[in-house]
């Protein structure tokens, strides 16, 4: 075959006019980009609305076709029980305290009655059990004071000798510790939080809520740096809530060692599906030192300390 010659064929002159008269598509309005723009945007707001509907029929299924059919229902955090005595309910401090703070913030797109209910029934079962030793109360993650709020006053005059350290940057993820990159299941989570996290107003309404509780002790910053500023000597009592891989682990190095024997720490995220990469390190942190986290069905994991 002999050698290939490339030739580039010249427009003509009426070839030049008649491109030039081309529209541009994917420019002009109702061209294909804004089309395919609208046709996803009108998909997306068709998905939300199958989405709200689906939880709409769940919540009204649970309301008038379950609970007609069982002696107890608790539907809330994403948690269904059925016949389950949920008996924290019958003590009224809890109740009052469980009420002071419903719907503070909307925790969950399902519209369930109970919301974070046995979670903070948990945490007041684990602080009311932890101060059977010495030790302070600690909490990592404090966002609007809710939970903290609920222990603090459930368990009233019994923790007055004692500090309840409260932990919060106030500002949302430290951007040393976290990245999208922690949450491979869903990389929209930390922009979404953080933005939630960053509020300005919740400092000042955090301090507001504990100012007649001159034994807790709100810490603003980013931990671990912020241990510089106040560390108790003894733990009874932490509670870990930073969404973080990172950020967590940075608390266990700091603080696990200054958890007493005996002492209760409750993580928050542990079980939630998303977590995966927080619930791996802290398995491995915590199977370094013999100690074995246990998943609770409200997304929390509790190790009492050997």
């Amino acid at each position: 075959m002999g050698q290939l010659t490339t030739v580039t064929a010249q427009p003509t002159d009426s070839a030049r006019v008649s491109a030039r008269k081309q529209p541009d598509w994917d420019r002009v309005p109702g061209g294909s980009c804004e089309r395919g723009a609208k046709s996803r945007a009108m998909l997306r707001t068709l998905k939300n609305s199958v989405k709200r509907l689906i939880r709409a029929t769940f919540d009204t299924g649970i309301k008038h076709g379950l609970k007609p059919l069982h002696s107890s229902v608790f539907w809330g955090d994403r948690m269904l029980t059925l016949d389950k005595a949920a008996s924290f309910f019958d003590e009224e401090s809890f109740r009052r305290s469980y009420e002071a703070i419903r719907g503070s913030h909307i925790y969950d797109s399902y519209d369930s009655p109970h919301t974070i209910a046995w979670r903070l029934h948990t945490l007041v079962w684990a602080a009311r059990s932890a101060i059977a030793h010495k030790g302070d109360l600690v909490e990592c993650g404090v966002f609007k004071g809710d939970m903290s709020w609920v222990v603090a006053t459930m368990l009233g005059d019994k923790i007055t000798d004692r500090t309840f350290y409260l932990y919060d940057s106030f500002e949302g993820f430290s951007p040393a510790l976290s990245s999208a990159a922690d949450y491979p299941d869903d990389p929209g989570f930390l922009a979404m939080a953080s933005k939630v996290y960053s509020d300005p107003a919740i400092y000042a309404a955090v301090i507001k809520k504990f100012a007649d509780m001159p034994h807790v002790k709100v810490i603003r910053g980013f931990v671990p740096d912020t241990f510089r500023v106040a560390i108790p000597e003894r733990i009874a009592f932490l509670h870990i809530d930073l969404n973080s891989p990172a950020a967590e682990i940075a608390v266990l190095e700091h603080l696990f060692d200054r958890v007493v024997s005996g002492g209760y720490i409750v993580f928050d995220d542990y079980g939630w599906k998303p977590f995966k990469k927080q619930r791996d390190a802290e398995n491995r942190f915590m199977a370094d030192r013999g100690h074995f986290i246990l998943e609770l069905p409200t997304g929390q994991g509790l190790v009492i300390k050997q």
